[in-house]
């Protein structure tokens, strides 16, 4: 018969109620969501490789095995009342599994195990791989749209003041580069994360001669985590994963707020689709760019959700991390699943997105955001410094504001009446070169440099992010297939021991 107690024979009490409330039944609840089917993996590939080193005998490994696979069929909901009397969730199971396999076999389950399990693990890598996923199926829009985009002259701005000109090509292509890096930071997360904890014992292992590499093969790690007291004591895997997708919130939420602005009615320089937009229940005129807002706020919490993260960690004794999860788990979970959330909503919106190119190009053209390049015409032009020629322009833009001028509106003359007043001196430029270095369109030309916004470093950019989302792909479709493969290893072990009738 099953123990009606699992490990609590040290104690004269059972649990108190605000003990059970507070701490062990949210606990269980929360396992129970998120670690069922990785604990019944991890107990199968236990069993199997207790049954490969010969610790367990066959007849018992062949008990747990079918066991195992009868919970498989109850599901989770079979284990859905609680039970203070055996307290956590891996006593529930526990006791489940001597029901179906006997006491015997189910009392060797554990055997030169403790916690933590690799289960954090099992439960997160699928998150990441979605999240991979999702962020390069953005990552591809963003780049369609900067080949569509890549000759749409408009202005960029520093302290919200114009600046230099680009393209709207070339803004999105720096979000993408940005992103891709959140894509590497993402599959270092996962590297750290997949290697597996499984045989460290308490903190020193155990005697008995168990095979942690075949277990780990057989659940789809690609390394032992080998230092048994570093099993025990790190959970930098839930950190570095949290500190991944904090990172990607912030890319995001600064590509929204620019994107939400430029939505104004005051900016106008882009449009979403109605399908994406929202109304308001009173004003009859809105159409508001919601999904923006809603990006922009799951970014922010998603760094909340690191820094609960790190406070759970940082505030962990040796040897607790196993109970520090329930703390440092839950934030990082919800920022996963919410990142998926985000990334699936912000490519739907960008799809529909509408480039006003007129307005743009306008707007390039006012607010003197070419200044730059007079000035380095006026150095290349002439025998001036180029603090000297940057503070002559600087004074052209005076007398044109002043007078209210645009750089449409601006000549060789009114640049000679500025270097006068600065230097002395005329500038000695023709009105076409003055008007040449003023017009954005020639100003985005005339940046060749690499990863500039004129044509040719454009193209070669495009081509290079396009190499990398490949290659990211490669990378995504060897993770998901490690995953796969592993299963059907797992699998194929446990029919061995099983025999045909459990296939």
């Amino acid at each position: 018969m099953p123990a009606e107690r699992i490990s609590r024979e040290r104690l004269t009490e059972p649990p108190g109620e605000i003990y059970t409330t507070t701490v062990l039944e949210p606990s269980f609840r929360f396992m129970l969501d998120e670690y069922f089917d990785p604990l019944l993996e991890t107990n199968r590939a236990w069993a199997v490789m207790l049954g490969d080193t010969g610790i367990v005998a066959p007849d018992n490994v062949r008990r747990l095995l079918g066991a195992l696979d009868r919970m498989s069929e109850e599901g989770a909901a079979a284990f859905a009342e609680f039970n203070p009397d055996f307290e956590y969730f891996y006593s529930h199971l526990e006791h489940r599994l001597a029901e179906l396999a006997g006491a015997a076999a189910a009392g060797e389950i554990n055997l030169g195990r403790t916690r933590p399990e690799p289960l954090t693990r099992m439960a997160l890598r699928p998150r990441i791989i979605r999240i991979h996923g999702e962020l390069l199926s953005l990552v591809e829009v963003l780049l369609d749209l900067a080949a569509r985009e890549a000759g749409t002259v408009m202005p960029q701005w520093t302290h919200m003041q114009p600046a230099q000109p680009s393209t709207f090509g070339h803004y999105l292509l720096g979000i993408a580069g940005a992103l891709l890096r959140d894509v590497d930071r993402l599959a270092a997360a996962y590297r750290t994360t997949n290697a597996c904890t499984l045989g460290c014992g308490a903190l020193a292992g155990t005697s008995y001669p168990v095979d942690r590499g075949l277990v780990a093969a057989l659940l789809g790690f690609d390394e032992v985590r080998e230092n048994t007291i570093d099993c025990v004591a790190s959970g930098d895997h839930g950190l570095e994963t949290a500190a991944a997708v904090a990172n990607i919130g912030v890319t995001l939420s600064r590509l929204c707020e620019d994107l939400y602005l430029w939505h104004t009615d005051e900016f106008g320089l882009v449009e979403i689709g109605d399908s994406f937009a929202g109304s308001s229940s009173m004003m009859p005129q809105k159409k508001n760019a919601y999904p923006f807002e809603y990006v922009r706020a799951r970014g922010a919490r998603a760094v909340g959700e690191m820094t609960s993260a790190f406070g759970a960690l940082h505030n962990t004794n040796f040897g607790d991390i196993k109970d520090v999860e329930e703390e440092m788990v839950p934030p990082v979970f919800r920022g996963c699943d919410e990142m998926v959330t985000s990334l699936r909503l912000l490519g739907g919106t960008l799809g529909t997105l509408v480039v006003h190119r007129e307005r743009c190009a306008a707007r390039a053209a006012s607010g003197f955001s070419t200044a730059t390049e007079l000035a380095a015409v006026l150095h290349r032009k002439s025998d001036l410094d180029y603090r000297s020629a940057h503070r002559v322009v600087g004074h052209l833009v005076l007398l044109a504001t002043t007078r209210g001028l645009s750089p449409g509106e601006v000549g060789a003359a009114l640049l000679d009446e500025a270097a006068r007043e600065v230097l002395g001196r005329d500038a000695g430029l023709a009105d076409s070169q003055v008007r040449d270095a003023l017009d954005p369109s020639g100003f985005v030309a005339a940046h060749q440099v690499q990863g500039g916004p004129a044509p040719e470093p454009m193209r070669h950019a495009l081509a290079g992010a396009r190499q990398q989302l490949a290659d990211r792909r490669e990378w995504l479709d060897r993770a998901r297939s490690g995953l796969d493969e592993a299963s059907d290893r797992l699998t194929a072990r446990v029919r061995d021991y099983l025999g045909d009738s459990h296939g």
